[in-house]
């Protein structure tokens, strides 16, 4: 009968018989060897899991068009069921009978927005502002820097936005009293394995001007 003991330690760990030899190795060892091999193949499925949806949700929109991802394969969009872009609206105001509206879009990880200046009808973020007598808009609606990246799909370089976008619209109140301008935004945001195609409509709260009309 053969003790095994490990780094100097005399109690026994496992008692060896002659019958209980597998190939060379003991019972004990054949067991040991076969548990770890199992958690390696389990630690690879789980990695492999992560990678295939760590870059966007699983969940996939439904819809009946077809369009082509100028980051990835071809997606489905049209009625969405994932909201990977979310908005907010402010005004900064100053004393000169002007205003800024500020549209900000904060994105879900591993999603892009598209700028407003890609040609050809490509997939680019539009504003709508409904027009009232109660004010005027100054110029077009500007936005900060984006990324550009060549797409193979529109074979065009595409302007885009990661983590957050801020649009500003710079505007002449007119009237005295307070308002409110509303609005639409239509966008589409796309990850490695799929596009939602969505819009958002907007509203914002403007000081009247005491010098207005």
């Amino acid at each position: 009968m053969l003790k095994i003991s490990a780094f100097g330690n005399t109690r026994p760990l496992a008692v060896i018989r002659p019958d209980d030899l597998k190939c060379g190795f003991s019972n004990v060892e054949y067991k040991y060897r076969t548990m770890k091999i199992k958690n390696q193949l389990l630690l690879t499925v789980l990695f492999l899991s992560y990678l295939t949806f760590s870059s966007c949700s699983d969940k996939k929109p439904d819809a009946n068009d077809k369009e082509k991802n100028p980051f990835g394969i071809s997606s489905d969009t049209g009625t969405q069921i994932l909201q990977p872009c979310h908005w907010s609206f402010t005004v900064e105001q100053s004393v000169n009978g002007e205003a800024i509206l500020v549209s900000t879009a904060k994105l879900d990880s591993g999603w892009h927005l598209y700028s407003q200046h890609i040609p050809d009808n490509g997939p680019q973020t539009e504003f709508a502002y409904d027009s009232l007598s109660t004010h005027k808009l100054l110029g077009d609606t500007e936005e900060g820097k984006p990324s550009k990246e060549y797409s193979p799909y529109l074979e065009m370089e595409v302007l885009y936005f990661e983590k957050e976008a801020v649009f500003k619209q710079k505007i002449k109140v007119l009237s005295k009293i307070d308002f409110t301008i509303t609005g639409t935004i239509d966008y589409m945001v796309c990850c490695l394995t799929q596009c939602v195609k969505s819009d958002e409509e907007f509203s914002f709260k403007v000081k009247g001007n005491p010098e207005g009309r």
